[in-house]
C-alpha cells in the first residue's frame, strides 16, 4: 500500500490526472486521521508524471486536520502521491489551470464544470433568491465512466451567470455512486430542522466498476438536509427512506410539496418487467408510503402543477428523461393522463431535464436539461480525438415554461428566461432578403453567417414551405398546416398561424432554436463557424444578429 500524510493548513489538493481507461485507474482512499473516519474514496487516473490536466480535491470540511491518502493497488508506484500540489484556488493557479473557462471548445453562454464530466441536472431548487443547480459530476475525468459520481454544485442569482462550488454530495466508499435526484425547500418544517431547511433526495447507486459480476442495482432512495441554504448537507438518521433490493435499478427521486402540506416523491421503477414511475407520500420525511404507479415512463421523472394562461384551469405535468410530457390530474397521489404526450424539446441533444422547485413564480416553471455534446464519449475511448480534455458536457439555458389550453389541446411553451437577453452586445446587425421566385417558384437558398456565441431573431413571411438549417440541423415549416418537421425526425404542429418567428442561440458546441415562443429544438454541433441556411420556393425574411458576452468572468 502507498500512503501519504497531509496536515491540512490549506484544504485544496491539486491532483495530476492522466486520461486513461476505467480499468487502468486506481482507487484512492481519503481518511481523516483525527477522527479515524473515511472521508471519501475515488477511482482516478492519478499520474506520478506526465499529467494531462489537474483537478482540485476539496477538503474544506477537514481544515486543520491530518489526512491520509492511500492506494492499495500493488502496482502503484511509491511516488504516486508526490506530484500532488497543495494550496491555491483554481483561478489563482494559472500554472495548473491555464485559460480557465476560455479553453478550446468551452461553451461560453451555457454552464459547464471547470473540470470533469457533467450529465443530468439534480437538486434544482430556488433558495433565497438563487437558482441552485446540482448535477451528475465525475470531478476527476472527462467521461462518465460509472465512477466517482457526485452532485456538482453551482449557484446563479440571475439564472445566467453561475458560480461553481465544490461538490456538495460525494461518494463515501468505492461501492456507491451519488445518482440523480431532486431538492425542495421544507416550508412546513416536516423535517424538524426548521422552516426553510433544504431537503435533497437522491439514489445511492451501486458502482458498476466495483464488482462487474453483480447486477447494477441501488441501495435505495436517500434523503439529506441542509440548514445553511443548500450549501452543505447532512444525512437523515433513517436511510434509505425508500429501500430497494440490490438487483433493482430504481432511481431518480423527484420530491415535491403537496397542497395539504405533505411531501410526495416520484421514483423511476420497474413493475412486472416494465418501466414505470411510482409515487410515495410522507408527513414526516422519515416514513414513506407507496401510493400508486404510472406505467411507461423511463428515468428522471418530474411532476408539477401549472395553471393554463387562457382559462385559469390547473393541471399536472408528468414527464421522464426523454422529455416526453403528459398533462393530467394528480389526485390521491395518482396521475391520470389527459390527451396525447408531447416533447419538451424537438431536437436531439437534451436529456433528463428538470424544473426548479420552490420558485415563487406561480404562473411558470423554470427548466434546465443536460445538453449532450454527442461528439464526446460516455466511456473512455482511446481513439477519441478529444482524448485528454479536462472537461466535458454542458447544460441547456434555463428556460421558462408556461401552460396553455389551445385549440389543439394542452401545451407547454418553452422560451429562454428574459435575463439571457442581457448578454447581447451593443446594437443588432440587421439583414433582410428573400428566397425563391414568387412567380416561377424556383427553389433557392441564402446563407447567413451566425455569431458564436450568438443570438439571432428571424421573422419569415413564407408563401410555401421554408427550410431552416444551421450546419445541417433544423426543420422545415409548412405554413398551410403549421407543421414543423425536424431533422431529429420529430414533428410538431404550431397552435397558431401568422407571423413566423425563430430565435437561434449558438455556442461552441450547440444550436438552440426557439420557434414562435412555443417550442425549442436543441442540437449538438462542434463546428467553430455556424451559418443559417434559409431555403424556400417563396419567402422573405428579416434577421437581427447579436454577439453574446461570455457568462464567465475574465
Amino acid at each position: 500500500m502507498v500512503r501519504k500524510i497531509y496536515q491540512l493548513n490549506e484544504t485544496i489538493l491539486h491532483l495530476p490526472i492522466v486520461d486513461i481507461s476505467e480499468e487502468e485507474k486506481r482507487y484512492i482512499r481519503i481518511v481523516d486521521l483525527d477522527s479515524g473516519k473515511q472521508f471519501a474514496e475515488f477511482r482516478i487516473g492519478l499520474a506520478a508524471e506526465n499529467a494531462d490536466f489537474y483537478c482540485p480535491l476539496y477538503l474544506n470540511e477537514l481544515a486543520g486536520h491530518v489526512v491520509e491518502l492511500s492506494c492499495k493497488d500493488e502496482s502503484a508506484p511509491d511516488d504516486l502521491f508526490d506530484s500532488i500540489i497543495v494550496g491555491g484556488e483554481m483561478e489563482e493557479r494559472t500554472d495548473l489551470y491555464p485559460d480557465l473557462y476560455r479553453e478550446e471548445g468551452r461553451q461560453q453562454v451555457h454552464f459547464s464544470p471547470k473540470r470533469g464530466w457533467l450529465n443530468d441536472p439534480n437538486g434544482l431548487v430556488y433558495v433565497n433568491g438563487e437558482f441552485h443547480m446540482n448535477y451528475q459530476h465525475n470531478p476527476y475525468g472527462p467521461t462518465h465512466g460509472a465512477v466517482n459520481l457526485s452532485w456538482g454544485f453551482a449557484v446563479s442569482r440571475d439564472g445566467v451567470h453561475f458560480k461553481e462550488y465544490p461538490d456538495v454530495i460525494r461518494p463515501w466508499d468505492m461501492q456507491t455512486s451519488i445518482a440523480s435526484g431532486s431538492a425542495i425547500v421544507d416550508e412546513n418544517n416536516l423535517s424538524g430542522y426548521g422552516k426553510g431547511t433544504v431537503l435533497a433526495a437522491y439514489t445511492a447507486l451501486a458502482n458498476r466498476i466495483f464488482d462487474e459480476r453483480k447486477p447494477v442495482g441501488t441501495r435505495g432512495q436517500m434523503l439529506m438536509y441542509s440548514t445553511d441554504g443548500g450549501y452543505s448537507f447532512q444525512y437523515f438518521e433513517k436511510n434509505p427512506i425508500i429501500p430497494s433490493s440490490p438487483t433493482q435499478g430504481w432511481r431518480d427521486p423527484k420530491i415535491l410539496s403537496m397542497e395539504d402540506g405533505s411531501l410526495c416523491i416520484a421514483v423511476y421503477e420497474k413493475y412486472e418487467g416494465k418501466n414505470c414511475v411510482s409515487f410515495y407520500s410522507s408527513n414526516d420525511c422519515v416514513n414513506w408510503t407507496f401510493r400508486s404507479r404510472t406505467m411507461d415512463l423511463y428515468e428522471c421523472p418530474d411532476l408539477f402543477e401549472m395553471t393554463a394562461a387562457e382559462s385559469g384551469e390547473k393541471k399536472w405535468i408528468l414527464y421522464g428523461g426523454n422529455g416526453m410530457y403528459r398533462v393530467g390530474t394528480f389526485e390521491n397521489y395518482a396521475f391520470t393522463q389527459i390527451g396525447e404526450s408531447h416533447y419538451l424539446d424537438y431536437g436531439s441533444a437534451t436529456y433528463a431535464g428538470q424544473t426548479f422547485n420552490s420558485h415563487p413564480d406561480k404562473d411558470s416553471r423554470y427548466h434546465m436539461a443536460w445538453m449532450r455534446d454527442l461528439s464526446q464519449s460516455w466511456h473512455y475511448n482511446p481513439d477519441d480525438e478529444k482524448h485528454g480534455l479536462a472537461f466535458s458536457q454542458s447544460m441547456s439555458l434555463i428556460c421558462r415554461f408556461t401552460f396553455h389550453d389551445t385549440k389543439l389541446g394542452y401545451r407547454l411553451f418553452r422560451v429562454p428566461i428574459e435575463a439571457f437577453s442581457a448578454l447581447r452586445k451593443k446594437e443588432a446587425k440587421v439583414m433582410e432578403g428573400s428566397v425563391g421566385d414568387r412567380d416561377e417558384y424556383d427553389r433557392k437558398a441564402c446563407v447567413i453567417p451566425l455569431e458564436v456565441p450568438g443570438d439571432a431573431e428571424i421573422t419569415i413571411d413564407a408563401q410555401r414551405f421554408v427550410c431552416l438549417l444551421v450546419n445541417g440541423s433544423g426543420f422545415t415549416y409548412y405554413p398551410d398546416t403549421g407543421i414543423l418537421q425536424f431533422t431529429s425526425q420529430k414533428e410538431y404542429r404550431l397552435t397558431t398561424k401568422g407571423v413566423f418567428r425563430v430565435r437561434i442561440v449558438t455556442d461552441a458546441k450547440s444550436i438552440e432554436f426557439f420557434i414562435c415562443d412555443e417550442i425549442s429544438a436543441t442540437f449538438s454541433n462542434v463546428e467553430k463557424e455556424k451559418a443559417l441556411t434559409i431555403e424556400s420556393e417563396a419567402a422573405s425574411w428579416k434577421c437581427s444578429l447579436w454577439q453574446l458576452e461570455s457568462i464567465w468572468k475574465k
